[in-house]
């Protein structure tokens, strides 16, 4: 949040004991006071008039468009791109509408950066010149026989089995 709005959401429990506050007798500066962090008297009275109209503390649902997605389609979409992470947000797209959620890519792409997962490009592992293959090849041969007494400056990993 930004610096200026950091006191501008209150909890539907901070509401609720504001509303409660104010039923039991206390002015809005003691309830401001009493709930403290910055709360003011302003907010306060908001708060307790909005519940006298309205009845709730929620907030009321606003305009705009409604998502086509629901929270467990958007985890399905990360578990998607997890489980392979070079899947194009075109491919997560059909799979989601095969599945009956209707979703363009672009949508699968704004909901993976909200979740998160950041587009990449795969980096290429460059291929050994003949060279290097025929050093390594050399190396090999030498050290076939090698136990890991003779190799002390080479860690080996042995499992037990």
């Amino acid at each position: 949040m930004a610096k200026n709005q950091s006191n501008r959401f209150w909890s539907p429990k901070k509401r609720a004991i504001a509303v409660t506050l104010r039923q039991e007798g206390y002015t809005y500066e003691q309830i401001a006071t009493r709930l403290g962090n910055k709360a003011a008297k302003s907010s306060v009275r908001k708060v307790c008039l909005k519940f006298e109209n309205t009845g709730i503390v929620k907030d009321l649902p606003r305009s705009g468009r409604v998502r086509v997605t629901t929270p467990n389609d958007d985890r399905q979409m990360a578990r998607i791109v997890l489980k392979d992470r070079r899947i194009s947000s075109t491919s997560v797209s059909e799979q989601l509408n095969e599945s009956g959620v209707n979703v363009s890519a672009r949508t699968v792409r704004r909901r993976l950066c909200a979740a998160g997962l950041k587009a990449r490009v795969a980096r290429k592992k460059p291929y050994l010149t003949l060279q290097q293959r025929q050093k390594r090849i050399k190396w090999a041969k030498e050290h076939l026989t090698w136990t890991t007494d003779q190799s002390p400056s080479y860690r080996y990993c042995t499992f037990l089995g």
